[in-house]
């Protein structure tokens, strides 16, 4: 197969979809891999480094000509809509279940009838590879972010590494891959937190546990966390309790997404303004999981690694890809866990092949001109087909 590897254009985004030695393999495969110039350059791979391992260096516009299998790391923007054609397979992250992604983009884009395959749902049971690593980096990155940004903004020195200092205070919400990579790295640095979470100090310890590879750990008491348990039944219960906590907190980390069962109408804030508005003066707010005004009110996404603005006063802090900010670990990271499910479909000789690989098939967002991703489709209110369908109508399954 013709596999292109597509140079990233959005803001600050320096992620590769390939590393040079997987374009090695792949060209021993017998498969030509055709190379966008620069594509690499900022994670740190150079065109001699893809020309080395059997990569042909092209434009744009050529790679986009010969290649089949198009890979990239982050979602098309509107300048990169007409690239796409129906005889191409899309691999990247495509995102089309966010909330600040518009319906009408995503109607535009799925009609230039490619089959896009996403990274973040590519999986089974519950548990997607692609986007895990990346999930974990993003907790890290804002931590250290966060750190930085209030020694700089607020003059608060967070870490407590030794008694003679009197270190900082952190609110984490959310404790899943985000969520734990944050506390990891505050709770190692002496930070002293507040953790809000859905269930109790069990459950955080044995999540936990299984995430870092230890065994009967108590990490709640271990670092001295205090933990807010979320009140499904009464949000408000919750908030009251956030609330009288932040007067005091220098940082906050919002981890989580909301959840189903937890409508705007049930809770259309988890801390709204007022509530940001009893933060101390220059203190640090960010939302890790880019959602506009979702459980935050004053936060909106922004894809600059190095973009903050302050509302009431306070710090906000949103980058939408913080990845990229360690763009050679994050691709080597990522591209790890992609390469084997690239190196599979390179390998399919038809659509159907993909129709019946369960973690691929949920990946399958559209083909076609049609949304094939029902989670997507109820959240924005466009239309929705099965993949099955499409296949079926399809008079010509096959890849050549």
């Amino acid at each position: 197969m013709n596999i292109g590897v597509l140079k990233e254009i959005k803001e600050d985004e320096r992620r590769v979809a390939l590393q040079p030695i997987q374009a090695q393999a792949l060209s021993r495969l017998g498969h030509n891999i055709y190379v966008e110039i620069g594509a690499g350059e900022g994670a740190g791979f150079s065109d001699a480094d893809y020309q080395g391992c059997g990569g042909k260096l092209a434009m744009k516009d050529e790679v986009l000509a010969r290649a089949r299998l198009l890979l990239k790391v982050k979602e098309p923007l509107r300048s990169e809509y007409s690239d796409y054609a129906p005889h191409h397979i899309l691999f990247t992250y495509l995102h089309f279940d966010e909330n600040n992604v518009d319906p009408r983009d995503i109607s535009e884009l799925i009609s230039r009838g490619f089959l896009g395959i996403a990274y973040e749902w590519v999986g089974k049971a519950g548990r997607y590879p692609l986007l895990e690593p990346m999930s974990q980096m993003t907790g890290y990155l804002f931590a250290q972010r966060a750190l930085e940004l209030c020694s700089k903004e607020k003059g608060v020195f967070c870490p407590r590494n030794e008694n003679l200092l009197p270190g900082g205070r952190a609110l984490i919400i959310g404790c899943g891959n985000i969520g734990l990579s944050a506390f990891k790295y505050l709770s190692d640095l002496g930070v002293a937190l507040t953790v809000v979470v859905t269930r109790g100090r069990e459950d955080f310890n044995c999540e936990a546990n299984a995430r870092f590879e230890t065994e009967g750990v108590d990490y709640i008491g271990a670092t001295g966390t205090d933990l807010i348990i979320m009140d499904k039944k009464d949000p408000s219960r919750t908030q009251d309790t956030i609330a009288a906590a932040l007067p005091e907190i220098d940082i906050v980390l919002n981890c989580a997404v909301r959840r189903p069962d937890l409508p705007k109408q049930r809770m259309e804030y988890l801390i709204d303004r007022s509530m940001v508005g009893t933060m101390q003066r220059a203190s640090i707010l960010c939302d890790c999981t880019a959602c506009d005004r979702e459980l935050i009110e004053t936060c909106t996404s922004s894809a600059s690694l190095y973009h903050s603005y302050r509302e009431e006063n306070v710090v906000h802090y949103n980058c939408d890809h913080i990845p990229s900010m360690v763009a050679n670990t994050a691709t080597r990271l990522l591209t790890a866990r992609t390469f084997p499910y690239i190196r599979y479909i390179a390998s399919l000789k038809s659509l159907q092949a993909i129709t019946e690989d369960e973690s691929l098939r949920d990946g399958v967002c559209c083909y076609g001109g049609h949304l094939t991703h029902a989670l997507s489709a109820e959240k924005k209110g466009l239309p929705y087909r099965s993949l099955s369908d499409v296949v079926k109508a399809m008079s010509t399954p096959m890849w050549d």
